[in-house]
């Protein structure tokens, strides 16, 4: 259920890029990006363009001060809370000016809108939680944008947040008893892939946000660099039965306007099995196909692995300086 972006580039800065869309209503949207926009402003994203309905864009900032208890779904105001916002009205005077990934937020379309698919270009970053007690999180996950699994089946994994969860989602419209509304049919209603939801599991930890993890990493990817020869993460089963997680190589879009260019994609090798007769690794090239690993269940041996990542720099050409750059995807066998 999970698809996870991985970066890779051939210099410190990440190059690689992926258009997440959006599909947005009239009046009030919840959208959770999973990619990292801050190239740009929103004056040029969304303010510059006449024929975009966006009125206002507010921030979800998570960090709580201490005492404060979220009891229900906030309203998107300025003061005393956690929220940043955009506005058309205000434009570059605006408090956000830019967006972040792993980041959840309030979007108003103009009323005379029926809907829009509102594309936001940008470098796809690892999943990042942070979960707090304090009431509620505003947070989304990273489902397969289609088909996107329903809420029972995606929470089945972790049955006491899904049991002891309560769930809001925004569908459209102003904010009121309807919007953003609890989400009771878990059987019947999907996880979108860019939409963020208001969750509460009482007082409970929740560390599930998918059948697997991926350990030892950093939101911002993998930087090769101009010497860098290889990395290393983790991944871990989150379920109680075995699980099969595939990585391939993705190819990155084009860059946008007044971003460095890509040449193409980097070679990469994944390290396998090390021989018994002359102790050396065998290696696959991701270029040749999607590569596999079966993970047992959660808790047992053989449920975490470590993935060793190489970049084969001979198999490469291209001019002095240039980027190279592509998305590792990881997916799971539970769709």
């Amino acid at each position: 259920m999970v698809a996870v972006a991985w970066l890779i580039g051939s210099l410190p800065a990440r190059a690689q890029w992926l258009t997440q869309t959006n599909i947005l209503r009239a009046g009030w949207n919840a959208v959770f990006l999973h990619v990292d926009a801050s190239h740009t402003n929103l004056t040029q994203l969304v303010g510059s363009d006449p024929t975009n309905p966006i009125q206002e864009i507010w921030y979800w900032v998570p960090a709580l001060p201490t005492g404060q208890f979220i009891d229900s779904p906030q309203l998107p105001i300025s003061s005393g809370n956690q929220w940043v916002s955009w506005t058309r009205a205000l434009g570059p005077a605006s408090a956000l000016d830019r967006l972040a990934g792993n980041g959840a937020y309030l979007v108003r379309v103009a009323n005379t809108t029926a809907s829009y698919n509102w594309t936001v270009k940008g470098k796809p970053v690892t999943p990042t939680y942070r979960w707090t007690l304090t009431g509620l999180n505003f947070i989304g996950f990273p489902t397969p944008p289609s088909p996107s699994p329903f809420f029972e089946a995606f929470l089945a994994p972790a049955p006491e947040l899904q049991q002891n969860a309560e769930i809001y989602r925004y569908q459209g419209g102003e904010l009121g008893a309807t919007n953003p509304v609890r989400v009771f049919a878990f059987r019947t209603t999907p996880v979108q892939r860019d939409q963020a939801y208001w969750i509460r599991a009482g007082e409970s930890y929740n560390r599930y946000f998918g059948p697997f993890q991926i350990l030892e990493a950093t939101s911002s990817g993998i930087a090769f660099g101009n010497t860098r020869g290889q990395a290393r993460l983790r991944l871990r089963n989150l379920v109680n039965s075995s699980l099969t997680v595939t990585a391939q190589s993705v190819a990155s879009e084009l860059a946008p306007p007044g971003q460095p260019a890509i040449q193409g994609a980097p070679t990469l090798l994944l390290r396998g099995p090390i021989s018994p007769t002359n102790l050396t690794y065998g290696y696959a090239n991701l270029a040749a196909g999607p590569q596999q690993w079966i993970l047992a269940a959660a808790g047992q041996p053989g449920s975490e692995v470590e993935v060793v990542i190489g970049l084969n720099r001979f198999a490469m050409s291209g001019d002095p300086g240039g980027r190279f750059a592509s998305i590792l995807r990881f997916s799971d066998s539970l769709g």
